[in-house]
């Protein structure tokens, strides 16, 4: 069934009425009524005050709306209400998220990304109540949504029948304002600098909101729209040993090292430009249309580059120095390369336009209300990469010192500012892209009983999608090792990078070397090809790079659900519900498999079930309870029946210490259900004060994560692909402690009154059965370089706000997790290595400053990464039954960010 078909059969449903945004019409979602101001929060009294409208400005008034937000849900809610216009605590929407007890966050590039809900990726992202995602993939990236357009973040970490299926994680939904939202119009706005303190840079970034709202008839209308631009300029250095411990015989005695040291600085600029507008009309007290549209842009130019230094090979080893009792290396003196220095530099630019529209409306009369919502989505990214490989001359009579266990290295008798002692070594080529569309149709009903026993409501509806996805890829290499080109020949400026640098001036070693510019790679790339063509390279035109096909997608969606509300007197209230999914899913590769499973998609059908109960033994305190039963499907890049390989390493040929990586598809993956059990304890206390204890528990079946094999090609040589992978059976165990509160006792003077606190921590235990090694399964923790689950993630907030002048200190962190686990070499069922890194996530401290220096102008100030202390990698490794040996993988000294700006309202 196609989507005219579906609007066909709904028309009868669309005379009663065009209903509402699903975030402020969907029965059992977090519906806030218009207060009088741009949030749409409005707290629930507490004991002893009256019922006024309470306007959301200020930290203080922000925690309050937010602790309503989970107060009055059905489902477990944890929020951030945006204090002001334009103002979330964090400049990143991915950071803000980051404050919600249970989510973790990797952070790299100056802001945070790959948002985990309770450690888990695996969550539906939603805005203003309707599914959103980015190209092929599933979700959207949180911090894709610049913060100054965003009202609430919600994150919805139980289910039930009426969301949007949810993942195994929850439901994140974004939720922006409406001109409803304010009782008069206005004009709003931010303009803010920010400097980043390792890229030496400062950047213009800048919001503007317009609303007006005026009477029509007997109705009224509502106009809103909402612009922001934001940009960074990044730089993060990585000095790194490889994956592989060498083994060689030195001096007459067998040692153990990382035989290549490396150094990465990932620098680029990334700009986010958003337009958002809505428009709402209620002619009468029944009916209320409305038409949203959004539109999001990512810009990022990537200008990253690197160095690797071999420590292998026939050179004279000196100064070595051994960890005690052991024949493990941790520094030394090497004289005489086997093999050159080499270095790219990279030119890649990445380009997301994401759009969605929206339109439809409510009717509601007495116990009755109908909502249909009708949205498009079309999104396409599109990314190239240049890489210009070079390698250092001179080797045979280069000196390195290097130090393991830092890591990093310096190198004698080479000038890095002399372009003659650099040589060409090759051009990399990679071009993708990606796209992505999709129609949803959601009709929800629901009727009120007021006579009825236990059952105060019912509610009923359907919803439908037809997506469509698409991607290509492809990519060239010309190699030149062994022709001696200099790279001045080359038609590229030089220069030495990074310029002014003050990045990684923690570190004692080499830091600095010549290397072309991003731009001149990005505006020559015909004269580089003509160049590459002109000495030799083969498969090389001058034209653009076209990519393959590498898959297309289609999927379509069918849901129904029923739920009921019930209750008894004001204590004791839940929901029953039962939602029906049919999914349709086709994803092919660039040429058939002949297998029927694969070429021709696969169709299932799932019924989630999910009950709560919530008991106010108190006015003031709440306890709940619930279950239900998720199910989460791959991304469609997941299923691509097909492995794609990336650059060749430093010399063309993979190694043990440089593979040639690849990343591949599993056709045969299948969706992964989750049981979801939750129940807390809550206790409100104060306007803005409550503690909640939250205890959690996930059976799984299933549960996807990416797995990573070795294999030596005869032509290819060591290759390692990632890819994919069902895991066996599962289970995530979890707690959650949170509590805020602000000073208000009567016996402190007034300015003592504005201290405040908030400190969160979740504990999680999770595992899933994979591969032992030996044949079977066991339960180790989920690994992913990105994605890995800290079993503790906590953050502890201070707060003062009085007069005008508010400040928030923030201290987040989280601990180690698992980034991989490989079987290495040997046979299946008997490795030669077990192959392991665990990283360690750098705490945070921030600062967040605001002083009101007239009624509607504030001047606001953020420092992030105060504290400058890197991310940590390590990697374990016992080839070849020798006892197992620990270092160091890598390091990340992130950016620093300080940021001052001024947010007005007219």
């Amino acid at each position: 069934m196609r989507l005219r078909t579906f609007v066909r059969c709904s028309a009868s449903a669309a005379v009663l009425a065009l209903s509402a945004s699903p975030a402020w019409a969907q029965p059992g979602t977090t519906q806030q009524q218009p207060t009088n101001d741009a949030q749409t929060a409005q707290p629930e009294p507490v004991a002893g005050e009256e019922e006024n409208v309470v306007v959301v400005t200020g930290i203080r008034e922000s925690l309050r709306s937010s602790q309503n937000i989970r107060r009055n849900s059905d489902q477990i809610v944890d929020a951030v209400v945006a204090e002001d216009i334009g103002k979330l605590p964090d400049l990143n929407t991915a950071q803000t998220a980051a404050r919600i007890p249970g989510v973790q966050v990797y952070r790299q590039g100056g802001e945070a990304s790959n948002v985990l809900v309770r450690g888990l990726p695996n969550f539906t992202t939603t805005y203003n109540g309707r599914e959103i995602f980015t190209a092929e993939t599933r979700v959207v990236a949180l911090q894709d949504f610049p913060s100054a357009n965003i009202a609430a973040l919600e994150v919805f970490k139980t289910s039930s029948a009426d969301l949007v299926e949810p993942g195994l994680a929850g439901l994140v939904n974004v939720r922006s304002r409406r001109p409803f939202d304010f009782s008069e119009g206005q004009i709003a706005g931010s303009v803010w600098g920010i400097y980043t303190v390792q890229a030496d840079s400062v950047t213009p970034n800048a919001n503007l909101l317009f609303t007006e709202r005026w009477n029509v008839g007997d109705g009224e209308m509502g106009f809103l729209l909402n612009a922001s631009y934001t940009e960074l300029n990044y730089l993060d250095s990585e000095p790194s040993n490889t994956d592989f411990i060498a083994d060689p015989i030195i001096n007459g005695q067998r040692v153990r090292f990382p035989d290549i040291q490396r150094l990465f600085y990932r620098s680029g600029n990334r700009v986010r430009p958003s337009v958002n507008a809505a428009f709402q009309w209620r002619p009468s007290d029944n009916f209320e249309f409305y038409a949203e549209m959004l539109w999001q842009g990512f810009r990022n130019k990537i200008d990253d580059r690197l160095v690797a230094v071999p420590l292998y090979g026939n050179g004279t080893y000196s100064n070595l120095v051994f960890r005690d009792g052991t024949n493990v290396l941790s520094s030394g003196t090497l004289t005489g390369l086997a093999d050159p220095i080499f270095s790219f530099q990279g030119g890649t630019y990445n380009r997301t336009d994401t759009f969605q529209y929206a339109a439809g409306g409510i009717y509601e009369s007495g116990p009755l209300r109908v909502a249909l919502d009708i949205a498009h989505t079309d999104t396409t990214f599109r990314g190239s990469t240049e890489s210009v490989d070079r390698i250092f001359t001179g080797q045979a009579g280069t000196a390195v010192d290097f130090n393991l266990e830092v890591p990093e290295f310096t190198i004698r008798n080479f000038d890095p500012t002399n372009i003659g002692n650099y040589l060409f070594d090759g051009l990399f080529e990679e071009k993708q892209e990606a796209t992505g569309e999709d129609w949803q149709v959601r009709l929800d009903a629901d009727y009120e009983i007021s006579d009825f026993g236990f059952l105060r409501s019912v509610e009923l509806g359907l919803r439908y999608t037809d997506r469509d996805a698409h991607r290509e890829y492809g990519n060239r290499f010309a190699g030149f090792r062994g022709r001696n080109i200099p790279v001045s020949s080359l038609p590229l400026d030089f220069q030495l990078t990074p310029p002014g640098f003050v990045g990684t001036n923690v570190q004692s070693g080499f830091r600095s070397f010549l290397a072309p510019t991003y731009a001149s790679i990005r505006n020559n790339l015909a004269e580089l090809r003509q160049f590459v063509i002109a000495n030799g390279g083969t498969n090389y035109t001058v034209e653009d790079l076209v990519p393959g096909t590498l898959f297309n997608a289609t999927e379509e969606t069918f849901a129904g659900y029923a739920q009921l509300n019930i209750g008894i007197g004001e204590q004791f209230d839940g929901v029953l519900g039962l939602r029906y999914l049919q999914v349709s899913t086709r994803v092919a590769g660039p040429t058939p498999t002949g297998i029927p499973s694969v070429d021709e998609g696969t169709e299932s059908d799932e019924l989630l079930p999910n009950a709560s109960i919530r008991w106010r033994p108190a006015q003031d305190i709440q306890l709940r309870a619930s279950v239900s039963r998720t199910v989460t499907r791959p991304n469609f890049s997941d299923l691509v029946p097909s492995i794609t390989l990336g650059a060749p390493p430093p010399g063309g040929i993979g190694t043990d210490s440089a593979p040639r990586t690849g990343f591949g598809g599993n056709p045969f993956l299948r969706p992964f259900e989750s049981w979801n059990y939750d129940a807390s304890i809550e206790y409100y206390f104060g306007r803005a004060s409550f503690a909640a204890l939250t205890v959690f528990h996930r059976d799984l079946d299933g549960f996807i994560q990416p797995a990573t094999f070795r294999f030596t090609d005869p032509e290819l040589g060591v290759v390692q692909i990632t890819g994919p992978t069902n895991t066996g059976a599962g289970r995530i165990d979890g707690v959650e402690l949170q509590f805020q509160a602000f000073a208000d006792f009567d016996w402190l003077p007034n300015w003592a009154r504005g201290f405040g606190v908030q400190a969160n921590v979740t504990y999680i235990d999770a595992a899933t059965e994979q591969p032992d090694g030996a044949g079977g399964l066991a339960f180790f923790p989920i690994t992913d370089q990105l994605n890995g689950v800290s079993d503790w993630n906590y953050n502890l907030v201070g707060i003062y706000e009085r007069a005008g002048f508010s400040a928030r200190l923030t201290y987040n962190g989280r601990s180690e997790y698992a980034a991989t686990r490989q079987f290495r070499g040997g046979s299946p069922g008997n490795p030669d290595d077990i192959y392991t890194e665990t990283a360690f996530p750098a705490d945070r401290l921030d600062l967040s400053l605001n002083y009101e220096v007239f009624p509607n102008a504030t001047i606001f100030a953020d420092w992030t990464n105060i504290t400058q202390s890197p991310f940590r990698q390590e990697f374990s490794s016992a080839r070849g039954g020798a006892p197992r040996a620990d270092y160091v993988r890598y390091l990340r000294y992130d950016e620093t960010t300080v940021s001052l700006g001024l947010r007005f309202r007219l």
